[in-house]
């Protein structure tokens, strides 16, 4: 998206390299190099905006709308090829991008009031988007080596977002939008993904108020998927090997699912709806399958597959109170628990 600079901040900038707007706004361009190009447009006044562009290298690119009071939005790129957008419409929302390296991307927009975006690019082709409406909505992403992709969507009220991806090829997703939650319990939910191998997918999806997901990935080839909804329930999805497979599903209230593999091409997938159920898995070896569904109130699972490989566990709990445990260790082992 393009906004227009007002003529006067482009002739400033054109000719000293900097451009400061009227009515109570700020806006510093500061370009070196060649074909860079800042466009700034903060609207008709009636605040405290201040944006301050920072550009050295060729061929960067920033664009900046804000619209309403004291917005405030700070690029700084440094190399060659990079590209920000930036939008804030509302008020006391706050922006800052840094991009080193080249060829990278961000967008960011935020609009009601009292949103903060944080985004951090070093290396080469990392593309960052925020999009931040509601109040008091928290995002942050750091990316470093190259040809990573982040995407983060959070609407409600204090939502907060954190993504670190400093491996390579990794994608990270992260949906706090309450699409089907109406009144108070919409807000609150918190995503924290880390990915520090290569080639690994995170997906987090929440709907909600107090959920948290956590995901941890190294290694390679990793795949976990969160989806939450409902209020206070926790998904803990840790990767280090290669190829594993994570799901986990949450309907309802307080449910905790801890997901472990480090082994290879291992498969778990978590299924609770309901309130209070726990369940814990750990994988270790390789081509193992688990699949957990609880459906109820307070059930307990725990399934470890530790070393061997082609193990295959699976728990059905229905109802209220019910425990399971499996341990297998070895290899074609095959348990199957109904509750």
């Amino acid at each position: 998206m393009k906004f227009k600079m007002t003529l006067l901040a482009a002739a400033v900038a054109m000719s000293s390299g900097y451009a400061v707007a009227s009515d109570n706004n700020n806006a510093i361009v500061d370009q070196s190099g060649w074909s860079n190009s800042a466009e700034v447009d903060q609207q008709y006044g009636a605040g405290n905006q201040q944006a301050a562009v920072t550009q050295m290298g060729l061929g960067n690119t920033a664009d900046v709308l804000q619209t309403g009071s004291s917005q405030q939005a700070t690029h700084y790129q440094e190399g060659w090829g990079n590209e920000s957008n930036s939008y804030q419409t509302g008020y006391l929302n706050e922006l800052e991008v840094t991009q080193t390296g080249a060829f990278n991307t961000s967008s960011v927009n935020q609009w009601d009031r009292y949103n903060d975006a944080s985004v951090e690019q070093y290396g080469w082709g990392n593309d960052s988007s925020v999009e931040q409406h509601g109040k008091h909505q928290d995002a942050n992403v750091l990316q470093t080596n190259r040809s990573n992709d982040s995407s983060v969507l959070q609407t409600g009220n204090n939502q907060t977002a954190n993504v670190s991806q400093t491996g390579s090829f990794n994608e990270s997703s992260v949906d706090q939008s309450n699409h089907s939650m109406t009144g108070f319990f919409k807000g609150y939910n918190n995503a924290d993904v880390s990915q520090t191998g290569n080639f690994g997918k995170s997906d987090v999806r929440q709907s909600g108020f107090a959920n948290n997901a956590q995901v941890d990935q190294g290694g390679m080839m990793n795949d976990a998927d969160i989806n939450q909804l409902g209020s206070g329930n926790y998904s803990d999805i840790s990767q280090s090997g290669i190829g594993d497979m994570a799901a986990t599903e949450q309907v309802g209230w307080g449910n905790i699912s801890l997901v472990d593999q480090s082994g290879f091409y291992n498969d778990a997938e978590v299924d609770q709806d309901g309130i209070g159920n726990y369940s814990t898995v750990t994988q270790t070896g390789a081509f193992g399958m688990v699949a957990v569904n609880q459906e109820g109130a307070f059930n307990s699972s725990a399934i470890t597959q530790g070393g061997g490989m082609l193990n295959s566990a699976s728990h059905t709990q229905s109802g209220a109170f019910n425990s399971a445990t499996t341990n297998q260790s070895g290899s074609f082992n095959s348990s199957s628990i109904i509750q």
